[in-house]
């Protein structure tokens, strides 16, 4: 049942897939070994935090936590109180975060094996969260320090993925310390993996090869799907280096991020995604009754509400005046959000944006 585990783990961390944890589990459930059932449910907990599968993290960390409590089993106790105090740093909620990790301390969580989690997962992501990377760079050095006195099983801390990024954002490290990480197995672990490809598109857009630099941030965006707050935080962090080195789709990123922080309630990344997108001269749009039908690759280009409407109307071929009628709106309203579309689209002719709403129709 432990080889089962292992290997169920190790799929989790190299691609993301749970499907042999649960097999493992369900395995162990037929056996009765309860607590290897315990162990995976931790995991899985862990796992819906990562994806940002806030509710179901809460419902299901709370169920494992009163059995493994009750059960007094420690080790497990510990991991979900972990899962739990990532839970609320990921939502940059650290009242609840301080009171998962006191009452991880209290299972003796200090020089615990799961102990650097906690400060790399927690403590080190709320501060991001709140906008503070220089508290979030002195949680990552708590975390070497803990794994150098007393080297951990676990991979997630940071020192193999986020503390990457920050330290090649910063220019405390470069392309040396990148590409060591990135032959590692931990750096090869697919939460590590984004980050470390995210830090590589960086030093590409530095060296002055901005097409690998997209490249490179293409294939992160890839490696992050599964993890939405990860993916959204590293496109903030990045946005602003890669707009004053001439690489990626800096405005697009940003206005991706102001949203998915908008959406799940975190103030401050929000508002500093708003402000820098000020700082490159593009407009800040509202959050408008509506928003979040618009379309993720549409919203990225700064399509507003009501132009979506004009935009949904456009593969029935529909003059101006039909348009305005459907919409209670002038033609000449219609005019301008048609000529602001094919600005933002790039499709120049009415005809090439007709064709390009087809895509989008349902």
């Amino acid at each position: 049942m432990y080889a089962l585990t292992r290997i169920g783990g190790n799929n989790w961390l190299t691609d993301g897939s749970t499907g042999p944890l649960l097999a493992a589990r369900d395995e162990a459930l037929r056996v009765g070994s309860a607590t290897i059932v315990h162990t995976i449910d931790g995991i899985l907990v862990l796992d819906a935090v990562l994806r940002a599968d806030f509710g179901v993290a809460r419902r299901a960390g709370d169920e494992c936590l009163a059995v493994v409590q009750r059960l007094r089993l420690a080790p497990a106790s510990r991991y979900v109180l972990m899962a739990q105090a990532a839970l609320a740093a990921h939502q940059g909620d650290r009242a609840a975060m301080e009171r998962a990790l006191a009452a991880f301390a209290d299972w003796d969580g200090s020089g615990s094996q799961e102990e650097p989690l906690t400060i790399g997962l927690a403590r080190a992501f709320c501060a991001l969260m709140e906008e503070d990377r220089t508290g979030a760079v002195r949680a990552l050095r708590d975390v070497a320090d803990l794994e150098h006195a007393n080297p951990s099983t676990y991979y997630l801390s940071g020192r193999y993925g986020i503390g990457v990024l920050l330290d090649v954002l910063a220019g405390d490290a470069g392309r040396a310390e990148q590409e060591e990480i990135a032959a590692t197995a931990p750096g090869r672990m697919r939460w590590n993996r984004q980050f470390v490809l995210f830090a590589d598109a960086v030093l590409l857009g530095r060296e002055g090869r901005a097409a690998e630099a997209g490249e490179a941030a293409a294939e992160a965006l890839r490696a992050a799907e599964p993890y939405p707050t990860a993916l959204h935080l590293a496109l903030r962090l990045l946005s602003e280096d890669a707009h004053a080195h001439g690489w990626g789709e800096p405005v697009a990123w940003l206005r991706r991020a102001e949203h998915h922080f908008h959406q799940t309630s975190v103030p401050a990344v929000t508002n500093a995604c708003r402000a820098a997108l000020r700082r490159l001269g593009a407009p800040v749009h509202q959050h408008r009754s509506g928003s979040s039908r618009i379309p993720e690759q549409l919203r990225a280009l700064g399509v507003t509400v009501r132009e979506y409407e004009v935009f949904q109307l456009l593969p029935e071929r529909l003059g101006n005046k039909e348009i305005a009628d459907r919409l209670y709106i002038s033609p000449r309203t219609v005019e301008k959000h048609i000529a602001s579309l094919g600005s933002k689209t790039g499709r120049s002719s009415r005809a090439a944006l007709c064709e390009f709403s087809v895509a989008f129709a349902p």
